[in-house]
């Protein structure tokens, strides 16, 4: 008997936990970090989880005894196929029981490797106790009675893959996360290409796009309350629509052309395509890119790795560290309280750029020189309050502000993105731009994956909307999942 049950990823976008059982094999697609159920719980970093029963007590991870790492026992299940790495797919696997096997693509253990080493190990995140199996696409890949391919797909980090799995009679495919108006849009069409030679008797599809209207209100209508907000000036957000990356290219080089000073990009911090396209645009403009450590780190060894190429390295990129004072240890008696440092005190990977050839900018000397010189300087990186805030010195210097991320659309994000603004006004900024496509599938590209795929019955996941499926789809029997139930296949 195969059977499905769902304990993530229904009636959210990410936390993706899906267990699929065909007779004494059991395996899970993805195991991810519900960041939806942990913000309605939590509050970072005063209030977070301190052991994994604090997230079995929210719900966040599903109750099967063995499965994880604080137990003795042999597990209930084999095994975990993860399609990319992003913690909304993989966060919590460091929880596991050291006898589950992961399998994932060899971008994907490359990318999280580079990752892990940019953040502190803590207890949910260690992930030394887990065996890994690396796959490329195309490989048939077996575990107990199960057979699996994975086939590449495109979104917005690489090595992202989607599967077709056979489990006893049944052909099932899981998309994971895709797209097909990104830079490697063909890789999604070779997926396709797959899922059209097989007879599909359940398809698992992401629906993060699959919404009411053409974009969330959430956004106007925090502008709205932030306008009536007395004594605030919001600055005006001027949206620029784009269907592509290559629009996204073309659009802020237009943009990035009229700007004054600094111009700024915002962007997502493992958003390699947009990465990329930034620092085209600064190339085409004739400024000198600068990117965040965390930016310049992951695209530096990604670049190095050879898994990815036409990225920033650097020959063509130069890095703003991050403000750090210099330790009591490290001070002598004449130096100042703020006195900052720059190699000494830093983590390994930080380090290791005044290691290599090129730029790096840090301390008041470095930021000075970027100020002075704004006009000639694009910085790409994912955090601009914070940049903003170390830059700003006495004064205003001339800057811009280019938003190229998904726009706030949760309660957390406003607040954030509410201290942006105030910090956009205080540099003078009365107008920004978001200049951005999305790394999911547009409603239409999910149409077209699903009437190709032509499946028997289709499970809606990574979707607040899951009910639209049905309205949207007549072909296949749409089944809205609950949570922790099991259905027969």
């Amino acid at each position: 008997m195969t059977k499905l049950s769902f304990y993530g990823g229904i009636g959210e976008i990410g936390g993706n936990k899906i267990l699929l059982e065909e007779s004494e094999t059991k395996v899970f697609l993805d195991f991810g970090k519900s960041f939806n159920l942990e913000r309605n719980f939590f509050d970072f970093p005063l209030l977070k989880p301190f052991y994994i029963p604090d997230l079995l007590n929210i719900g966040a991870i599903p109750s099967l005894r063995g499965l994880y790492r604080n137990s003795s026992e042999k597990p209930p299940v084999d095994a975990v196929l993860i399609t990319h790495p992003h913690l909304d797919h993989y966060g919590y696997l460091s929880f596991l029981n050291k006898g589950v096997n992961i399998f994932l693509g060899k971008g994907t253990k490359e990318i999280i490797d580079i990752r892990s080493r940019t953040y502190r190990n803590y207890w949910d995140t260690k992930l030394d106790h887990l065996s890994f199996e690396t796959f490329s696409t195309g490989d048939e890949k077996e575990t107990g009675n199960l057979s699996f391919k994975p086939i590449h797909v495109d979104h917005s980090i690489p090595a992202a893959y989607g599967f077709i799995i056979q489990a006893g009679n049944k052909t099932i495919s899981y998309t994971g996360d895709f797209r097909f108006h990104g830079r490697m849009g063909k890789l999604t069409e070779d997926f396709l290409a797959a899922l059209e030679k097989e007879d599909i008797d359940v398809l698992l599809c992401e629906g993060t796009n699959i919404s009411p209207g053409e974009e969330d209100e959430f956004l106007r209508e925090f502008e709205e309350r932030l306008q009536n907000r007395g004594g605030v000036k919001v600055p005006e957000r001027f949206p620029v629509h784009c269907r592509s990356e290559a629009d996204v290219k073309e659009q802020m080089q237009r943009v990035a052309e009229e700007l004054e000073g600094l111009v700024v990009v915002e962007t997502s911090a493992a958003d390699v395509d947009r990465i990329r396209t930034v620092s085209e645009v600064a190339r085409k403009t004739g400024r000198k890119l600068v990117l965040d450590p965390r930016q310049a780190y992951l695209t530096y060894e990604l670049e190095k790795s050879g898994l990815v190429s036409g990225l920033p390295n650097r020959g063509n990129s130069s890095v703003l560290m991050e403000r750090r004072k210099l330790g009591k240890r490290l001070k002598s008696p004449t130096d100042s309280e703020d006195k900052e440092t720059g190699k000494k005190g830093r983590d390994q990977w930080q380090q290791e750029f005044f290691e290599m050839s090129g730029e790096v900018y840090w301390g008041p000397e470095g930021r000075e020189e970027i100020r002075k010189n704004a006009e000639g300087f694009l910085l790409c990186t994912s955090n601009a309050t914070a940049r903003f805030m170390e830059l700003r010195y006495e004064k205003p210097f001339r800057c811009s502000y280019i938003l190229s991320k998904s726009e706030p659309f949760n309660e957390e994000m406003a607040i954030s993105f509410d201290k942006l603004l105030h910090w956009l006004g205080l540099l003078g900024i009365d107008k920004y731009y978001q200049i951005h496509v999305s790394g999911h599938a547009d409603r239409e590209e999910i149409k077209k994956l699903v009437e190709k795929a032509n499946p028997n019955t289709l499970f809606p996941v990574h979707t607040n909307y899951p009910q639209l499926f049905k309205e949207i789809f007549s072909k296949s029997r749409i089944v809205e999942p609950t949570k922790g139930k099991p259905y027969e296949l």
